[in-house]
């Protein structure tokens, strides 16, 4: 065997060529790891093995995730598609990875998302919101609630929290939302609370009536006699709403409004056929109803607003009051409901109190 003298410095600095010996000193190898040289990568240059074992999980992975960081597709594999809350990845504005639970919810599968548009699941009037946010959202961790387009043509919003991912050759990121909540458990009366706004049920607002009326004819006995309202109202333009797929958050943000301005003592609650009853216990005289009906006149009138876009509301509203007009829990409720249909022909927003024939 032929032993050939080799300075390793000298060859790693470029200064001596050599051809490649039949045999080498293995005083040489001890040098190896002084120089920071991996002699097994070395071996597999030498014998045509180029690929690396990082390439070899990404050109065995799915497609879309050419290019993103191959422990990210570990982690998705092992985390993501187990998780309960809805996850996206991002990668220059194209959807690479969608989770279960965001097929589920916008009623996709994940094929059909991929290679798509970001923006394409995003609703339209949202896309300003996006873009203004995206910067904050990925620098501070800010939390923008987004709505999406699902196939079934609802709005559906989420809560969303961006996390940058560190790609030199792409635009990427994650987006986390937060867990959705449960549906509400059915008794057997229905539901006690409205799903979509949670405002109390048009069942547990008749048994709240029947209480009021109940306790206000008890207080007829004495001195301290008081009456009780009912409201009926109806958004008489909400099909218009329908047609741009907003009724339920205009529905949703007329709750919301109703129920944080008025006195906590006032019950708001969703109705059936009409979109809200409301409840105005322990009425004093006809200034205290005229000063609750009042505010809830100027909460409708003020409409709603949805991101940069104010819609107004066309409403009628239908009242009747226990005992000066109704007998009964009954009563007041069939006298509210023919109040409204008066206001309804009108056909511009009003309000009709009902009186005794």
């Amino acid at each position: 065997m032929t032993n050939v003298n080799v300075n390793l410095a000298e060859l790693l600095d470029g200064k001596k060529n050599m051809a490649v010996p039949e045999a080498v000193d293995l005083a040489v190898l001890q040098e190896a790891q002084k120089y920071n040289v991996d002699l097994q990568n070395l071996e597999n240059v030498a014998m045509g093995k180029t690929e690396t074992a990082a390439e070899n999980v990404v050109n065995n992975a799915d497609d879309s995730w050419s290019g993103l960081d191959v422990k990210l597709f570990d982690m998705v594999n092992l985390v993501f598609d187990k998780a309960d809350y809805p996850i996206f990845v991002v990668q220059d504005d194209y959807v690479v990875y969608v989770n279960q639970v965001v097929c589920d919810v916008l009623h996709i599968n994940s094929k059909a998302a991929l290679h798509h548009k970001f923006l394409e699941l995003v609703y339209r009037d949202d896309w300003n919101l996006l873009a203004n946010n995206i910067g904050e959202m990925l620098t501070s961790h800010k939390e923008v609630n987004i709505r999406f387009n699902d196939e079934k043509n609802k709005i559906l919003g989420m809560n969303l929290r961006a996390i940058y991912l560190s790609d030199i050759e792409h635009f990427s990121f994650i987006l986390v939302g937060d867990k959705l909540k449960e549906p509400k458990q059915k008794n057997a009366g229905g539901n006690l609370y409205d799903e979509d706004t949670g405002l109390p049920s048009f069942f547990l607002f008749e048994d709240r009536l029947q209480m009021a009326v109940l306790a206000a004819r008890e207080s007829g006995e004495n001195k301290n006699r008081y009456g009780v309202g009912v409201l009926a109202i109806n958004i008489d333009n909400i099909n218009d709403f329908k047609k741009l797929n907003l009724d339920e958050v205009v529905i949703k943000r007329i709750a919301d409004n109703l129920v944080f301005n008025l006195p906590k003592v006032v019950t708001v609650s969703k109705g059936l056929k009409y979109h809200f009853w409301i409840l105005l216990d322990r009425l004093k005289d006809n200034f205290e109803l005229d000063y609750y009906i009042r505010q809830i006149k100027e909460i409708l009138e003020r409409g709603v607003s949805d991101n940069f876009t104010r819609h107004n509301l066309v409403w009628s509203i239908g009242c009747s009051i226990f005992p000066q007009t109704s007998l009964s829990a009954k009563e007041v409720i069939e006298h509210a409901i023919a109040a409204v249909r008066e206001a309804q022909k009108e056909k511009n927003s009003s309000l009709v109190m009902y009186k005794r024939k």
